[in-house]
């Protein structure tokens, strides 16, 4: 197995005073034999190395974290630790952060944990974060802080859910975007979004999880990212889907706080990124929310009638973004809003005129069905401007089929990831042009390929070669240079989209129903 950290049982003769060598040069030596030549020590092993050969009477485990072209020693126990081998894994979102305990023998997750990334108390968004970060040295360290934080918990939360001590793993492995792992380097973030668009470093490599200021004394390899928008998160994502390995064209879709995309296939490889997550996750509505206890997550209409389901099964307190997109398609094919998104007034009673506001409005939570006992509703500007994120999605996507040459029906696996992906209903997307109208077989949702990508190099190291692929071969297109990309966006604006026959399965439904 070529994993990512390993562990060597070595079994040394005790100094005599006819061999003086140093435990330090025992241990090299006989790692060296086993074929570790290159193996580094650093002083925090080096300052337990004696006390860990007294123990183990010199017969002692060595864990080595791989650095592609060498070894560092991370750890020195007594005796043979083989058997208790484990690494960590972790996606580092924007809104959330998930850390997995590996064990390195079976390949097996013992544990898993998600915690709300701290950075949010500094903005929900990553524009704000930045901005302020930018005020100061000290807010800076004040967003690195509440990273760490983050990461610390988390390993709290693994070594009581699992019984093993998280902070004793030779590894863990980051993957995230560019901007979140300037903000745990405390490098400069606005570089990413700042022309010319150079971040401080797109492949900062290992670290001690010490000189990060984590309560965690392994390595720490952060996942490269392949150009600003397309982050170490992706890279990831591409070590699980093998794109490059395949003849068919693979579409891969993440939509997280952006949306990133790349198409292709064992010939070639392009990207693409754009602003489209957070309104296809809710966060536009004036009730809408995370998915979390008391959102509506589905949503479907008979007629005038609306029914709903949320999450806990507890009273209505908002709507997440899969309850939007139902919410949305249900009213489009029932006839409560037409194929500019306006409402018809006569299509239902919970269609309201909002008198302070000056539009209509859809209740879909009445006064006495919510949690708050007040109703909760979507109103016209809602509409207006989720059409115009969900507008961009779907112009992302042709246009980065328009630069490969490519016509929808060529794309032979259509990738989606993110909780966006994991959680929406796929008919509803597609019934409002957020997805193309392909046979729905095509479609494969992986609820966080971030995370088993960081899995896969954990457990692989080998994929490192991937790794590179992807950065030297992985082009990328900046979609507002496209000339004629607001003119596409203006014609997805409707739902499904202005020429119909791109949606024929969505044009028959309507048709079924007199719409």
């Amino acid at each position: 197995m070529n994993r990512f950290c390993e562990k060597i049982y070595l079994e040394m003769t005790p100094p005599t005073e006819d061999d003086s060598r140093s435990d330090r040069q025992r241990l090299l030596e006989a790692l060296s034999v086993q074929g570790y030549a290159n193996a580094h020590m650093p002083l925090t092993a080096l300052q337990k190395l004696h006390a860990a050969c007294l123990a183990g009477e010199y017969r002692v485990t060595a864990a080595l974290v791989c650095r592609e072209q060498a070894w560092e020693i991370a750890s020195i126990e007594p005796g043979d630790t083989r058997a208790h081998h484990y690494g960590l894994a972790a996606d580092y979102g924007s809104t959330t952060i998930v850390m997995q305990l590996v064990d390195m023998n079976s390949g097996e997750v013992r544990a898993q944990a998600s915690e709300p990334n701290g950075q949010g108390i500094y903005g929900s968004d990553i524009l704000t974060r930045i901005t302020y970060t930018l005020q100061s040295e000290d807010h800076m360290q004040d967003m690195q802080r509440a990273t760490v934080e983050s990461f610390n918990r988390l390993l709290d939360r693994l070594t009581e859910e699992s019984g093993v001590s998280a902070r004793c793993c030779p590894a863990l492995i980051v993957s995230g975007n560019t901007t979140m792992i300037h903000f745990l380097l405390w490098l400069n973030a606005w570089t990413v979004f700042a022309s010319p668009f150079a971040p401080v470093s797109t492949d900062p490599g290992w670290f001690w999880g010490s000189e990060l200021g984590m309560d965690f004394p392994g390595l720490v390899y952060i996942i490269p990212s392949a150009s600003n928008y397309i982050g170490g998160d992706i890279v990831s994502g591409l070590l699980v889907l093998n794109l490059h390995r395949q003849d068919e064209i693979g579409l891969f879709f993440d939509i997280g706080t952006n949306g990133e995309l790349v198409i292709g296939n064992r010939d070639w490889l392009l990207a693409g990124a754009g602003a489209a997550g957070p309104a296809l996750e809710g966060y536009i509505s004036r009730f809408g929310m995370r998915a979390q206890p008391g959102a509506i997550d589905s949503v479907r209409i008979d007629g005038p009638d609306l029914h709903f389901t949320t999450i806990g099964n507890q009273p209505p307190v908002g709507i997440c973004g899969s309850g939007i997109i139902d919410l949305l398609a249900q009213m489009r094919l029932n006839g409560w809003i037409n194929i500019a998104g306006e409402f018809q007034p006569e299509a239902s009673p919970r269609i309201v005129y909002l008198e302070d506001e000056e539009q209509y409005a859809a209740v879909y939570a009445t006064a006495e069905e919510s949690a708050s006992g007040s109703a909760l509703y979507f109103s016209q500007t809602d509409i207006r401007q989720y059409l115009e994120t969900k507008a961009a999605t779907h112009t992302m996507v042709d246009c980065l089929l328009e630069a490969v040459g490519c016509d929808v029906h060529d794309i032979g696996r259509f990738y989606l990831s993110g909780a966006f992906g994991a959680h929406s209903d796929l008919e509803s997307a597609i019934t409002l042009g957020i997805f193309p109208d392909l046979p729905r077989e095509r479609f494969q949702c992986i609820r966080n390929s971030s995370l088993d990508g960081a899995r896969a190099l954990l457990l692989d190291r080998t994929r490192f070669e991937d790794i590179r692929y992807f950065r030297e071969k992985l082009y990328c297109v900046q979609f507002a240079s496209m000339p004629d990309f607001t003119v596409r966006m203006h014609a997805a604006k409707f739902i499904p989209h202005t020429d119909m026959q791109l949606y024929p399965s969505v044009q028959r439904k309507l048709e079924e129903r007199g719409l």
